[in-house]
C-alpha cells in the first residue's frame, strides 16, 4: 500500500484514502500482472505512473469536478477522467485530425478541440511522427530520444490559449499537460487560469525534451510553485519537491502538482 499511504498523508487527503482503499486493492491486483510483465526501465515507469494516475484521480476528483486534458491523443487518459467525474464538464484537445475525430466519436460529452495548447492563438506547423503518433510534437525532438527512426509529416494545426478559450465561468479542477516537451508553452497560455484557480496540474516533464523549447526545470518550478502557489510531486508520491531536486530528477517524468 505504499503509494495510496504516500498520495493519502503526503498530499493530505484524509477521508478520500478509506473511500477508495478498496477500489485500489482491486485494481492494483489487476496492475501488478501487468506492470510484472514490462522489462525495461522506461516502459516499467510508464505502467506504474499510468496505474498511479489511474487512482489518483479516483482520490482527488469529486464527481462534478471539471477536466482539461492538453494533448488526449488517445483517450486513455480522459477516460479516467471521465470515470472519476462523470458529472463534470471536460475539454479535450488533440491537434491530429484523425485522433480528434476518434475521440469526438468515443466521448460525445466531452468538449473536443482539434488544436495544439499553445501561448498564442493562431496556426503553426506541426510534427506528425506516424509511426509513433504519441511522440508527436510542435517541434522536431532530438533523434536518440526516438525508439526507432521517426517517420515524420509536418501539418499545419490550430493553436489556442486556454485563457482566451475556456468558457466564462468554467472553473477546472484538473489539468492534464502531456505535449512532448511544450509544457511551458501551455503554462504561458493559461498562466491566468492556472493562478486563479489553482487546479491540480499532471504534467510530463523531462530535461531533454524542455531544451528542445529552450526552457529549464527551474522555469517550470518558478511557474508552478512560486507563481502558482502550488506544490510539486512525483507519482510514487515523494515530495514536494524542492527546485534543486526537480531539477536533479532523472528517473521521474510524470508529475503532480496541487495545492
Amino acid at each position: 500500500m505504499s503509494f495510496l499511504n504516500a498520495i493519502a498523508q503526503r498530499l493530505h487527503l484524509g477521508n478520500q484514502y478509506a473511500a477508495t482503499r478498496e477500489v485500489y486493492v482491486r485494481l492494483r491486483v489487476k496492475a501488478g500482472t501487468r506492470i510484472a510483465q514490462v522489462e525495461t526501465y522506461p516502459e516499467r515507469r510508464e505502467q506504474i505512473d499510468n496505474e498511479h494516475l489511474h487512482l489518483l484521480l479516483k482520490l482527488m476528483l469529486r464527481p462534478d469536478a471539471n477536466c482539461i486534458d492538453a494533448g488526449a491523443h488517445d483517450g486513455k487518459f480522459l477516460a479516467d477522467m471521465v470515470e472519476a467525474a462523470p458529472l463534470g464538464h471536460h475539454i479535450a484537445y488533440e491537434p491530429l485530425p484523425d485522433y480528434a475525430s476518434r475521440l469526438r466519436g468515443r466521448f460525445p460529452n466531452v468538449d473536443v478541440r482539434e488544436a495544439a495548447v499553445c501561448d498564442t492563438n493562431g496556426t503553426t506547423t506541426f510534427n506528425y511522427v506516424s509511426n509513433i503518433p504519441s511522440m508527436s510534437s510542435l517541434r522536431p525532438g532530438k533523434s536518440f530520444l526516438y525508439p526507432r527512426p521517426p517517420e515524420v509529416q509536418q501539418l499545419t494545426v490550430r493553436t489556442e490559449r486556454l485563457d482566451d478559450h475556456v468558457p466564462s465561468g468554467y472553473v477546472p479542477s484538473l489539468i492534464k499537460v502531456d505535449v512532448e516537451g511544450a509544457q511551458m508553452l501551455v503554462f504561458k497560455g493559461a498562466e491566468q487560469t492556472i493562478t486563479a484557480h489553482r487546479p491540480i496540474v499532471i504534467f510530463e516533464h523531462g530535461l531533454l525534451n524542455a531544451w528542445d523549447y529552450e526552457f529549464t526545470s527551474e522555469d517550470v518550478y518558478r511557474f508552478l510553485v512560486k507563481q502558482a502557489g502550488l506544490r510539486i510531486f512525483d507519482l510514487d508520491g515523494n515530495g514536494p519537491y524542492s527546485v534543486g531536486d526537480f531539477a536533479k530528477a532523472r528517473y521521474y517524468w510524470q508529475w503532480v502538482a496541487k495545492p
